[in-house]
């Protein structure tokens, strides 16, 4: 089974009109031989300072900067008040999780736009996902007409050339 990420729900819905009758399920799209889930915009954001280099305080204060962290950390995207992790992101993360490790899932498939952003936004969900190494291919779509889908499925490559 391919299981293809796309950056957005409408996306998502482009492409399943390229590959054919496909069942609705909560937060995904199935039919084909394919699996079809989304992100809707950023699931992830950068780490707060607390992460890098917490303080007695419990919050970032002029005593933890300047902060120069080795590698940046990300973590699912906050809730407008702040209080806590955002619930939609939270659930549609859990959906991409279970696919990516779903058992009969061999192929995933990064869908999102082609650019920076659209490819940092499905790669930090499949990233945070994957617990087993899984074949990786990139969907490039200049275009999203069934008929164009439908040819840049079969021209999938390597997610390592990219």
């Amino acid at each position: 089974m391919i299981l293809i990420i796309a950056e957005k729900p409408s996306l998502a819905r482009n492409i399943a009109a390229g590959i054919g009758k496909m069942a609705r399920r909560d937060g995904y799209l199935e039919g084909c031989g394919y699996i079809i889930s989304w992100a809707f915009g950023h699931l992830f954001s950068l780490a707060d300072i607390e992460h890098y280099s917490p303080s007695e305080e419990g919050r970032w204060t002029l005593n933890n900067l300047p902060c120069f962290p080795k590698e940046f950390k990300f973590e699912l995207r906050k809730s407008d008040n702040k209080k806590g992790t955002d619930p939609g992101v939270k659930k549609q993360f859990g959906v991409i999780s279970y696919l990516v490790n779903r058992d009969d899932v061999d192929t995933i498939v990064n869908a999102g736009d082609a650019d920076r952003e659209g490819e940092i936004i499905v790669r930090l969900c499949v990233d945070n996902a994957l617990k087993s190494k899984k074949a990786q291919k990139r969907l490039w779509l200049p275009d999203q007409t069934p008929e164009t889908v439908e040819k840049a499925i079969t021209e999938m490559k390597d997610e390592s050339e990219y």
